[in-house]
Formats: structure tokens, C-alpha cells, sequence
């Protein structure tokens, strides 16, 4: 399911504190190139991040989100920070997408703290090998996407897809060539006072985390955290740190590298950390963009059911409502039609009526007339007499066949029947009748076996003589 028919497609990653957007405008078979937007905003006193403010101060914030961003053209994909989200990959037996979302839902209450009617559930088709699927697995809950969506809905944004920024940046990774085919990765991303971790074996993701609440901690000490839990993520997956078969860390930064980190990190790995700075990648709006326009029954979307069977409902009225106004506009204009059209009927077939009353008499005497002709042309016509279809018949009569009565229909059919010493002289007798110009049509209505042979009925067709 490609959903890029539509006219425009619009993606909105939220930070901590601030919003970056693409609106994607198609223009017959072209794209329209995009640039990306952002803004950024006061959450308000003492709260950390727009969540928090859209709760305290939810009209404020929405007049300025409204103000930054303008109109925001609908479908509208958001994507939220992955420390919103508890993420977990699993290796699952193979399905369909029913039966996928089914089982991420049983493994997901396995080690979510949240109740299930509380919280939205997805899931990522990671990759899919001999019938085993590798699924990113992800939970929240429903309260925190619905205190983020009211929020956004003031300003006049209504999402309606839930992505992870986590895995927009996994998609412009990718798509830049960052990602290899073969050895095992780990992509470090810094931003918004957390660090996501992504680890990579062949290419395809075998662990996924954010790590988050360091936007308290001192400079040393966020160090320190984000070493020691990328060397436990590495351990967990049975990955020496300092393995040869770790090919590459990469270290994805906003602004200059980050020379402590990268300092512990030389300490603690005997691989080199290599910094790129993230500005050298598209916007993250830009990769969870480009994930919108192939999104599939497989791509993760944690908008709450409640938000589809909302828009499932809006859509129904409104296409209910325009129907309703088709409908009455068409009994209208048919009413009028009708009326209309009433008057002219009848004209017409006073009209009409008055002709078929001038043309019925002379018609009749021409059927009359004709009728009269087809009958002297029968009685003179002597080419199909009974005595001609009997010479026909004698003719044609092979040995073995004896006919035992004859009776002729003049103009119409013959009915013969007889006897047979077997019922293969009475097949290719019917099959030789047929070959006579005399008749139209031959049957075999009745063959009946008997100890001498085979007694039949044969009747032939004379043109002019079938049923109308």
C-alpha cells in the first residue's frame, strides 16, 4: 500500500523542545522538491519538553505552533522521540500482517508495564527470512499520544500516522549508503539530551534503544552513561566490544564532534569511533517522509485505534452527507425530468398512435396478400412432395434397414420408422439423411433395442416447416 496518490503528503518530527516538517506536493507525475522547516519552542516554566507544555499551557503553545507552521496539508505522519516508546526486537514465526500485529501484541504484554486497553501497540517488518520475521516491536501510552495530538489539533495539525524519529534517521542511513551488508554496526545518534543506539548485523537491525533523562546529568557523567550502555547493548547481543567482527561504531552528532565521548570511547573499544555530524544527512522530517510515502500494512504506526475508528467515522458522514446530497439532487433533477418529459410522452404517442391507426389497414392486406402467395407457392412447388422425399429416402436406404411405415406432413415433416440390424446402420442412416438438400433438419427421437435389432423413429424437417 503506497499512499503517495494523494496531493500532498506532510511529515512532522517532534523534539524535546521544537518541530521540523516537509510537505511533499505531487503535481501530476512529479514530485515537487522539499525543504524542511523547524521551529522552536517555549515549553513554559519548568517543563522539559512540548508534551509537558501542551499539558500546562496547551492554548499558548498552540497559537505559537500555529503561528510557526501554518497549514500543515493533510495525511500528516508524526514522528516522536524513541524515549517516548518501549522498543523490543523479536524473531517471530512468519504471517500476515493480521496475524503479525496479533502476535506483536501477546509479546509486547509480556514485558510492557502498561495495560493493554491503555496503550498503543505497533510494529516493523524488519526483515523476513525462511519463515522466520524479524520485528521491531513497540509500545506507549495512549493518554501521552493523545496529550500530544489534542495539543497539535488546536494549532491545527491533525496527524494521522505515528512514526519513531529512531527509525526516520534508520531510513536516511540507509538510504545514504551508511548502512553495510555484511559485519556487524552500531550507530550512535546524539540529540535532544539523548543518545539512540542502533545496532546492525548484515545489515538489518538487531537492537534498538533510546537512552534518555541525561539532560540533568553533567557533561562527564552523560559520557560515562552512554559508553557503559552501549558496551552492555553489545554484550547482551553476545558482540565483543572489542571483536574483530565489530566492523564499524559510528558516532552521529548535531554541531562539533563530541571530543570527550569520543575520548571514553577510544578507552573502552579497540574499533575506532568514527564522528560524522548530522547535518551531512537529509532532515529527520525528510526520512520520515520518504518512510510515509512507502508505507505498507508493516510499517510502524502507534496512532491509537481510536484516532482510525475517529477518521472512520468522519470519512462515513461525510461520504454519507454527499450522498445523501447526490441522491437528492439527482431525485430533484429527475423529478423535473420526469414532469417534463410527461407531456412530451404523450404528444408522441398520440402521435404514434394515429399513424399505426393509418398504416394497420393497409398492412393487413398486404399480410393478407402475402400470406396468400406462400401457400399457392407450397401447393406448386412439387420439388418436396411426398413422392420426391420418398424417392429420397429409397435412395438413400441402406441394406439392413427396413422401413415398416412412412407418414408425410405436406410442406412440414416426414415421420418415418422401421428396424435395424444394428443401431450403428440407423446412426449413419440419420447422418446421410442430413446431407439431402430435401430436408432442413433431421432427428432421432426414439430408438428402442429388441431381439431382431434396433427399432428407431426418424423425423425430417422440410424447409418452410420449422417452428416458428
Amino acid at each position: 500500500m503506497v499512499i503517495m496518490a494523494v496531493k500532498a503528503l506532510t511529515s512532522l518530527a517532534v523534539r524535546a523542545r521544537s518541530l521540523e516538517w516537509v510537505v511533499r506536493h505531487k503535481t501530476g507525475e512529479k514530485q515537487v522538491p522539499v525543504a524542511a522547516h523547524s521551529a522552536i519552542f517555549d515549553p513554559g516554566e519548568n517543563q522539559k519538553n512540548l508534551l509537558a507544555g501542551f499539558k500546562a499551557e496547551p492554548d499558548r503553545l498552540a497559537v505559537d505552533v500555529r503561528k510557526a507552521c501554518g497549514h500543515l496539508p493533510a495525511p500528516v505522519c508524526i514522528g516522536i522521540p524513541a524515549s517516548w516508546v518501549l522498543l523490543r526486537i523479536a524473531e517471530l514465526p512468519s504471517g500476515s500482517p493480521e496475524e503479525l500485529a496479533s502476535m506483536a501484541e501477546l509479546q509486547v504484554d509480556k514485558f510492557s508495564p502498561f495495560p493493554a486497553d491503555e496503550s498503543a501497540i505497533s510494529y516493523e517488518l524488519l526483515a523476513d527470512h525462511e519463515g522466520r520475521s524479524r520485528l521491531l516491536l513497540s509500545a506507549i501510552r495512549t493518554d501521552t499520544l493523545d496529550q500530544l495530538a489534542g495539543g497539535l489539533k488546536a494549532a491545527g495539525i491533525k496527524p494521522k500516522w505515528v512514526d519513531i524519529n529512531l527509525l526516520g534517521w534508520w531510513q536516511l542511513l540507509k538510504d545514504s549508503g551508511k548502512v553495510h551488508p555484511t559485519g556487524s554496526q552500531v550507530f550512535l545518534i546524539l540529540e535532544d539530551s539523548a543518545c539512540d543506539i542502533i545496532v546492525a548485523t548484515a545489515g538489518v537491525p538487531v537492537a534498538m534503544r533510546s537512552l534518555s533523562g541525561m539532560e540533568d546529568l553533567p557533561p562527564e557523567e552523560i559520557d560515562e552513561e552512554v559508553a557503559r550502555e552501549t558496551i552492555f547493548t553489545l554484550s547482551s547481543l553476545d558482540l565483543d566490544p572489542n571483536g574483530s567482527h565489530l566492523a564499524e561504531i559510528s558516532l552521529w552528532h548535531p554541531g562539533e564532534p563530541p571530543t570527550a565521548l569520543l575520548q571514553r570511547f577510544s578507552e573502552s573499544f579497540s574499533v575506532v569511533v568514527h564522528p560524522h555530524s548530522l547535518s551531512t544527512l537529509p532532515s529527520l522530517a525528510e526520512g520520515l517522509l520518504r518512510r510515509a510515502e512507502s508505507r505498507t500494512d508493516n510499517t510502524m504506526n502507534l496512532a491509537p485505534k481510536a484516532w482510525q475508528e475517529t477518521e472512520i467515522a468522519r470519512r462515513t458522514r461525510r461520504r454519507i452527507i454527499a450522498s445523501s446530497l447526490l441522491v437528492a439532487g439527482l431525485w430533484l433533477f429527475g423529478m423535473a425530468i420526469l414532469f417534463g418529459g410527461i407531456q412530451v410522452q404523450k404528444q408522441q404517442l398520440s402521435s404514434m398512435e394515429k399513424e399505426l391507426a393509418e398504416l394497420k389497414g393497409p398492412s393487413e392486406k398486404v399480410r393478407a396478400i402475402r400470406d396468400r402467395t406462400q401457400d399457392l407457392l407450397k401447393y406448386m412447388d412439387r420439388s418436396r412432395s411426398g413422392l420426391e422425399c420418398l424417392r429420397e429416402i429409397s435412395d438413400r436406404l441402406p441394406p439392413g434397414i427396413e422401413l415398416k411405415s412412412f407418414i408425410y406432413y405436406k410442406n412440414k415433416t416426414l415421420e418415418m420408422t422401421g428396424q435395424a440390424e444394428t443401431y450403428s446402420l440407423v446412426a449413419d442412416f440419420k447422418k446421410d439423411l442430413e446431407k439431402s438438400e430435401l430436408f432442413s433438419a433431421t432427428e432421432l427421437p426414439r430408438t428402442r433395442h429388441i431381439p431382431q435389432g434396433e427399432e428407431f423413429k426418424i423425423v425430417c424437417t422440410i424447409p418452410g416447416g420449422e417452428k416458428p
